[in-house]
């Protein structure tokens, strides 16, 4: 069983409440979930993250023993601290809290691409490990209106740091991430080339190319490179 966070949850029971977009165990699971994708990544909520969630939790508890109707602003929170666990380890050491966070440029920076906040961290983690900066991004990266990314091709090989790769990304040539600390691969990646990969990767990226193969979204051949 999963242990709680370390913020009081007395979320009281709800009979006979009016409707309301959440319930106490609906709550409670989803911040579960928020810590269990911490504890994955390794992602230590800070003191200030903890403050925010204890805050706008005390806050919804209040609404439900009020019984009033809690609305999708209420939960917001919830999103905002996803996305900041979310976000890749080299890029969220620039926010400590939740507002640092909000207030960024970078916020505004993936909105004037058409593409989602998690979309945007991912690159700027890619251009990081790249030693690259956002001019680089827009100069090697296309974003279209439906909220895809695409790329000629994406050689990443030898990039220890990298951890994975945005979500919507089609590559029209070759994907190397031979050699970096990718976990898994997103379910929406298109490769129209080849994928070169290495063996000592988690078996979850394998696992991942060989679906993505399967469903015809891998079109050329996928190549694993051992030693590395």
């Amino acid at each position: 069983m999963r242990e709680k966070l370390k913020v009081k949850l007395n979320i009281m029971k709800t009979n006979n409440m009016p409707h309301t977009p959440e319930t106490s165990s609906s709550l409670q699971d989803q911040l579960l979930d928020i810590q269990d994708e911490a504890k994955k990544n390794k992602v230590e909520l800070t003191p200030e993250i903890r403050e925010y969630i204890r805050t706008h939790l005390e806050a919804v508890q209040q609404k439900l023993a009020n019984r009033e109707e809690v609305t999708e602003d209420d939960m917001q929170f919830i999103k905002d601290v996803r996305l900041w666990v979310s976000i890749p380890d080299n890029v969220r050491g620039k926010f400590p809290s939740i507002e640092v966070m909000k207030k960024s440029e970078e916020l505004e920076e993936a909105a004037k691409r058409r593409i989602n906040h998690e979309q945007w961290f991912d690159l700027l983690h890619i251009a990081e490990v790249s030693q690259q900066d956002k001019k680089w991004i827009d100069k090697v990266f296309k974003f279209l209106d439906d909220g895809r990314i695409e790329t000629k091709e994406l050689m990443l090989g030898s990039k220890l740091n990298l951890q994975r790769l945005p979500q919507k990304l089609r590559v029209k040539g070759n994907v190397s991430i031979v050699a970096t600390s990718i976990k898994t691969l997103p379910n929406n990646l298109i490769i129209e080339g080849d994928l070169n990969i290495s063996e000592n990767l988690p078996e979850q990226v394998k696992i991942d190319a060989e679906r993505l193969k399967k469903e015809g979204k891998i079109k050329g051949r996928i190549y694993t490179y051992l030693g590395l």
